[in-house]
């Protein structure tokens, strides 16, 4: 037994030997890949060309109306609206273990501001959904060379008085069909978007130009439906 423990002994000292051997040369492989990036110094949006949106890009967010983004979060997300804030509040975990609601935080790919007429939770696959769009929109960012921005949500999650407040300040709001009501459609501005490590927005049409693309792309692979909606200024977009 002792000779076991001896042999267990000398083997955890032979690892504690070997183990920085293995792990300093990544680290330092690692570094050297970071170190580029940590100097360089990319550009800002308005230093690169951006194509205007083509005539196909154009039908592409006219392709899908309001009500295939209805259909779609009625089939998929939460069974009923909640009537207001509270009743989802005063109940919020049930809900949130009921729906796999997620609470909807600022982070680096977005900023959510202090929401009028909706609250801050999706279904999770459309907060997912949220963070891949993220990362597609930094690597198209990356691709030019133009430093990291990140978008805005300006709707996400309503409640039926939510709705019913919205139509009295915007008569293009529906009454009482909106996908928003299910946890799967989110609203982002169109054209304010906050650079990395700044709290007050840009406004640029070549930005949502980009982030429009990886919309349309990710339409195109049937992960979600898209419109430009010109009349809010915003992109309405629901996970399928």
């Amino acid at each position: 037994m002792a000779g076991q423990t001896k042999k267990s002994g000398k083997r955890r000292i032979a690892w504690k030997r070997v183990l920085p051997l293995i792990l300093i040369p990544t680290l330092i492989v690692i570094a050297i890949k970071k170190l580029p990036d940590a100097f360089h110094h990319r550009k800002s949006i308005d230093e690169v060309a951006v194509a205007e949106l083509s005539a196909k890009e154009v039908r592409a967010l006219r392709r899908y109306n309001n009500e295939y983004h209805l259909e779609v979060a009625r089939a998929n997300g939460i069974d009923r609206p909640f009537k207001n804030h509270q009743h989802l509040l005063n109940d919020k975990y049930e809900y949130i273990v009921k729906y796999g609601l997620r609470e909807v935080h600022d982070c680096k790919y977005y900023e959510v501001p202090a929401l009028t007429y909706s609250m801050p939770y999706l279904k999770k696959e459309a907060v997912d959904f949220l963070d891949e769009l993220g990362r597609r929109f930094f690597k198209s960012l990356k691709d030019l060379d133009v430093q990291e921005y990140r978008f805005q949500l300006s709707s996400v999650l309503r409640t039926e008085a939510d709705q019913h407040g919205l139509r009295k300040e915007n008569i293009n709001a529906t009454q009482n069909k909106t996908s928003h009501y299910f946890g799967l459609s989110f609203d982002i501005a169109q054209t304010c978007f906050y650079p990395k490590g700044e709290s007050e927005p840009v406004y640029s049409y070549r930005l949502r130009n980009l982030l429009l693309r990886t919309l349309i792309e990710m339409q195109d692979e049937g992960r979600c439906y898209v419109i430009l909606e010109t009349q809010t200024k915003c992109i309405h977009v629901t996970v399928r």
